[in-house]
């Protein structure tokens, strides 16, 4: 994957060469750390994506439609400030590294002409997308760095290259003499340690190349890989079918077994290289910011359990108080003003007790006193009791959503989600754009046939709230795993008699989706849909008259 500067040269050359006085139309941002540009030039449009994400940063132009996010990045609104309606004067790579520039023509507020530069650094972790004007003037970056070892950058600020000290291809002797003294067993970390901007992939081409066709050659190929005869983009694939790496053309030493798919452009390569994993990443970074969400409120719901109970336990001697204000009551006369204690006899225990006084306060003062902290604590054990039983709701309700986290397979699913975790946290949309924005979209429950039988599984509330009181009629199967949280399934019958090699395979589908996944055999009841009981929550139900079946889960597909 010889995502290094060699190969970045030839991708800014195959993309200025294509949209080079083209237009900038949109500019969105789908996560947090990519930037999608809309470009149209001559009558084509196209998509490009810059991402600094550290697990794989990367500049390319898509053929795939890009997902936009709900609300736009700050870095997002300043782009589209100074980019929208720009054309593109140049794409060129700084300082014979890994960075790519785009220079682009606009018009500011006066309709004067000014000139922006975007620069993507692809430098893993350290990652940046940079916006700047004519003179390299900060005027904002994806990520705002200030530290005294590393380069500040900030806006208003110059920005500034990072420190290059390697052998550049062009100059001819230095590679020369570097390739000379590189020791055979170690010229792929030596040739990567000395010169500048190769990746271990283009370090092996290109010492393998000195020997076929000369130092000096090898080098001015790899420096122009765009403009060499051979270029023709390819993906390289592994025997086990997986994407290996994305080449400007298939070099000779990727080994064997190893096969190449061309491509029209390098671009169109990268992005089938990166199709799969970028696909897994935004579902790893979409779970992960839905489990910090489910997280925060499970450790609300049991703070309010805990405190309930605190307070539960502190009411039990309520009844004690209301025996103390009695006997007060009833020995009032004997109180003293300003007396600090009374001993009195305890008709209640046939003892003496020790009663403690306010002797700030009156006598009938000190009673009602006891009489008030016994209201007190009954109002409040009330409370929290009526608190704990919603609150051990609510967290069992949560988690039936952590399964369904589990169950996502698409953008709409786990926005679904995210809608109903932001309808718990009892937050409100502070605007009418941001309630049209985060409206969810209805996503379908799974469906299949089984030996001419229709089943739905529902994945997550909102889907088997559907499935089991709109889709499914009184004398429908329904099934769900027992005893664990998960899908609700069920088994369109239309008045025939299902047989049951059809409950076991619904009924493995309803495992899989389940807590109960990785288990090696799981108990699903089923009975029929009438059977069905909706409770306040979507998705919690209570049924009878069921029956139980043993299966394995197994994944319907």
């Amino acid at each position: 994957m010889p995502n290094d500067m060699i190969t970045l040269k030839a991708l800014a050359k195959e993309i200025c060469s294509s949209f080079r006085e083209g237009r900038i139309d949109k500019v969105t941002a789908p996560s947090e750390d990519e930037i999608v540009v809309s470009l149209r030039a001559r009558g084509a449009n196209a998509t490009l994506l810059l991402s600094c994400r550290a697990g794989m940063p990367r500049v390319h132009l898509c053929s795939e439609k890009q997902r936009t996010g709900q609300i736009p990045t700050p870095f997002c609104m300043v782009l589209r400030k100074y980019l929208c309606g720009s054309q593109i004067k140049s794409v060129t790579v700084l300082n014979e590294d890994r960075i790519v520039e785009m220079s682009v023509l606009s018009r500011n507020e006066l309709n004067d002409v000014s000139e922006y530069r975007l620069i993507t650094e692809i430098m893993g972790g350290s990652s940046n997308i940079i916006l700047t004007d004519e003179n390299y003037t900060v005027i904002d970056a994806l990520k705002r760095t200030v530290g005294e070892k590393t380069r500040t950058v900030l806006p208003r600020h110059r920005y500034e290259l990072p420190p290059r000290g390697k052998t550049l291809l062009n100059e001819t002797e230095k590679i020369k003499e570097i390739i000379k003294n590189a020791p055979s067993d170690d010229a792929v970390r030596t040739l990567c340690r000395e010169i500048n901007g190769l990746s271990k992939e283009s370090a092996a081409e290109l010492y393998a190349l000195s020997d076929a066709i000369g130092a000096e050659k090898a080098a001015e190929r790899m420096s122009d890989l765009y403009g060499y005869e051979g270029y023709s983009p390819c993906v390289a694939v592994a025997p086990d079918g997986k994407p290996k790496g994305f080449y400007a053309y298939p070099y000779l030493t990727l080994g064997e077994g190893v096969a190449t798919v061309g491509c029209a452009t390098l671009s169109e390569a990268m992005e089938t290289y990166y199709s799969a994993g970028a696909a897994a990443q935004r579902k790893a970074d979409d779970t992960r910011r839905l489990v910090k969400k489910l997280k925060a409120l499970k450790s609300k719901a049991l703070r309010h359990i805990e405190e309930a109970e605190a307070v539960l336990a502190a009411s039990a001697e309520k009844e004690r108080c209301r025996e103390l204000g009695e006997i007060l009551k009833c020995n009032m006369y004997r109180i003293k003003r300003g007396s600090s204690i009374i001993i009195c006899d305890d008709f209640y225990n046939t003892r003496s007790v020790e009663i403690a006084l306010d002797p700030t306060i009156s006598p009938q003062k000190n009673v009602e006193r006891y009489f008030k902290k016994y209201m007190k604590a009954k109002g409040a054990e009330s409370y929290a009791a009526e608190d704990k039983a919603r609150s051990e709701e609510l967290y069992d309700y949560l988690l039936t959503i952590e399964t369904s986290i589990a169950n996502c397979s698409s953008e709409a699913e786990y926005d679904e989600i995210d809608s109903e975790l932001y309808s718990l946290a009892g937050k409100r949309r502070r605007s009418e754009k941001q309630r049209s924005a985060r409206k969810p979209k209805k996503t379908p429950p799974l469906r299949f046939d089984v030996e001419g039988f229709t089943v739905y599984v529902g994945k997550n509330n909102a889907q088997n709230e559907e499935v089991t009181f709109s889709v499914a009629s009184g004398n429908d199967m329904w099934l769900h795993v027992k005893n664990y949280h998960g899908a609700h399934g069920v088994i369109i019958s239309r008045n025939s008699s299902i047989p049951e090699s059809v409950i076991i395979r619904a009924a493995e589908a309803v495992a899989y989706y389940s807590e109960a996944r990785g288990a090696s055999s799981v108990e699903v009841d089923y009975t029929l849909r009438k059977y069905v009981k909706k409770l306040n929550r979507p998705g919690l139900v209570r049924y009878t008259d069921n029956k139980t079946v043993t299966v394995r889960p197994v994944c319907p597909e």
